[in-house]
């Protein structure tokens, strides 16, 4: 069997840069900061391979091709070509990584059509699987194997790889589960199933009745769930009145809002001014006690200077004419007599105590003044405390009427959900009728027929490559571990896959699909050749390990583990590898910013954008 080798992933739009990721045929590592497209490659892969989901954000925006390049198993490049959202995939025998205007060499349908003119059967044309059968129910029934069978099992996304459904199972279902354990088989023996023919009517018919009952206790379950017995009309009815309320309870809720938000408003100037008012009558009253120390400075200088001037008119230190020390005449008094000292003190005395008069009055005056403004800064703070107080009862019962306003609205919204939720029960109910008549008029699946089951060696040999990639990680606990054909889940420790955590689930479903490739490339069976997974470390965390990451060294065993792979690997990873795994791969970091920000480069200014 041939395997299929990833070239590269391209996105191209005319004046726009070209974004690109090359994988190396070996061993690829992307990995760097969340919100860099890393998740959008893996999804952008699995689209261009037939994926219904088309993968968008914002940053995807104006481009019109991706190109998903690709070696066949002979060497030849082939490039296919997908609009986002178009339903065709143009194929072109070529290398090809900028916008194609080319003619292409073939236009396959992106989704299965049952022909052969669909991307399915064109690559698995390729590796030799386009007449494969597999089994499609319990009932024996078969059909062609798809290309979407084998790439869920190539191609991890992040959501699948936390996924609870078996790694072997595209979706969930008993069919699926048939489906899985026919692929299966395929993979691990290299046999598919044989072409089965319409088994006869009556059997199906016995298969319809069971279906019916099925159908009947799901149509009771429903009905139990009802919360009232109401026509669709009724509630759509009762919907549309209630939607009418809401209107009006939400109109209502808003004035009041508003109010509140102005009421709020004016309490907050109200405090500030408050604040202000208190700020300045306390300015007013420091002023005052240093005024009225002042006052008593300059009343006890007054007082002083009265004693010093009674004292002097007491003794006579103030009086011209003969020398109260020694009798003398004035004429008869010497030029540096004691006379001239104290006329000029009793005349400095009068200056003083009239200099100290005049700086008490203004000082008073002042005084006056200021306690004047303090009288009006208190009353203008009583003023606005009162204010302030009625602001605060505007606001209580402004949030007094918005309770009950509430209340209602919550009341009504959680009709309006049961509503809701019953129309979406009766239209559920509708589809289980109309199905149940279909399944009436047109028959069922033929009975069961008996299923090839995968021998026991080859499935003990499966095992034994799933645990030595489990021993290889150095994960605790993992021992015993197995594949399931029955229930399609993997097993370790004693506990099924869905029985373990989220982080345990991703790192089993990689082990998983990497013992699968490992035992189909080594063994020359049915297998893609390449293997693809996203976000396979980041929900892991030891036992008893205080951290929010991965011990480093499960991360380091899990790169190292690729470096000897069969076939082709791209990881998709936040976490860092190791320096020997970067040295032995192709490692492309995304670090949101600097040369390479993430998978789409920075786009050109509107001044020098193409239009």
């Amino acid at each position: 069997m041939g395997s299929l080798t990833l070239t590269h992933l391209t996105y191209a739009g005319s004046g726009l840069p070209t974004a690109r990721v090359d994988f190396d045929p070996k061993f690829t590592v992307i990995y760097g900061s969340s919100n860099t497209g890393k998740t959008f490659i893996v999804d952008s892969i699995d689209y261009m391979l037939g994926g219904h989901v088309r993968p968008s954000i914002p940053r995807a925006a104006g481009y019109s091709q991706i190109l998903l390049g690709l070696l066949l198993p002979d060497g030849t490049p082939l490039t296919l070509v997908r609009k986002p959202g178009g339903k065709s995939i143009y194929v072109h025998h070529a290398d090809l990584r900028n916008l194609v205007h080319a003619t292409p060499d073939a236009v396959v349908s992106a989704r299965r059509i049952r022909s052969r003119r669909d991307i399915s059967h064109f690559l698995l044309s390729k590796v030799g699987l386009d007449d494969s059968y597999i089994r499609t129910n319990e009932a024996g029934n078969t059909e062609l194997l798809k290309l979407a069978d084998l790439t869920h099992l190539a191609v991890v996304t992040d959501t699948r790889m936390i996924d609870p459904t078996p790694p072997s199972q595209r979706t969930r279902g008993t069919a699926a589960r048939t489906s899985a354990r026919s692929v299966m088989k395929l993979l691990l023996t290299g046999e598919d199933e044989p072409p089965a023919a319409k088994l006869p009517n009556a059997a199906q018919r016995r298969i319809q009745r069971s279906k019916i009952n099925l159908i009947d206790s799901l149509v009771l379950d429903l009905y139990a769930k009802l919360s009232r017995d109401q026509t669709p009309a009724e509630l759509q009815q009762q919907l549309a009145r209630l939607e009418g309320t809401l209107e009006d309870m939400a109109r209502s809720l808003a004035r009041e809002s508003e109010q509140q938000a102005r009421a709020v408003a004016a309490r907050a100037q109200l405090a500030e001014k408050v604040a202000e008012s208190e700020n300045r009558l306390g300015e007013v009253l420091d002023l005052l006690g240093r005024f009225g120390i002042l006052r008593q400075q300059y009343q006890s200088d007054l007082a002083r200077l009265e004693m010093v001037s009674e004292a002097g008119n007491l003794l006579g230190y103030f009086q011209v004419g003969r020398c109260v020390f020694c009798g003398a005449e004035p004429e008869h008094q010497h030029p540096q007599h004691g006379v001239q000292e104290t006329t000029q003190l009793h005349e400095a005395v009068i200056v003083e105590s009239t200099k100290t008069h005049t700086l008490l009055a203004d000082l008073q005056l002042t005084i006056s003044d200021l306690e004047a403004q303090r009288d009006e800064l208190a009353q203008h703070r009583a003023d606005l405390t009162r204010q302030v107080d009625e602001a605060d009862n505007a606001l209580a019962q402004i949030e007094a009427r918005l309770a009950p306003l509430n209340e209602g609205l919550r009341e009504v919204v959680a009709e309006r959900l049961r509503i809701e939720r019953d129309l979406e029960l009766r239209a559920r109910l509708d589809e289980l009728d109309e199905h149940r008549a279909q399944l009436v008029s047109e028959g069922a699946v033929p009975a069961k027929r008996a299923e090839a089951l995968i021998a026991g060696r080859i499935l003990t040999s499966f095992d034994q490559v799933l645990q030595r990639v489990l021993d290889s990680w150095r994960i605790p606990d993992v021992e015993d571990a197995g594949y399931d054909p029955y229930g399609g889940d993997v097993s370790a420790g004693g506990t099924t896959r869905a029985g373990h955590g989220r982080g345990m689930r991703a790192l089993l479903h990689a082990a998983f699909s990497i013992a699968l490739a490992r035992y189909c490339l080594d063994r020359r069976l049915p297998h893609l050749g390449f293997l693809v997974l996203d976000s396979p470390l980041v929900t892991y965390k030891e036992p008893d390990y205080d951290a929010d990451r991965i011990p480093p060294n499960v991360i380091d065993h899990f790169y190292r583990s690729f470096l000897a792979f069969p076939g082709q690997a791209i990881i998709v990873e936040n976490a860092t590898p190791p320096p020997d795994v970067i040295e032995g791969a192709r490692v492309i970091t995304f670090s949101g910013s600097g040369d390479r920000p993430g998978f789409f480069p920075a786009r050109p200014s509107s001044a020098h954008s193409v239009s």
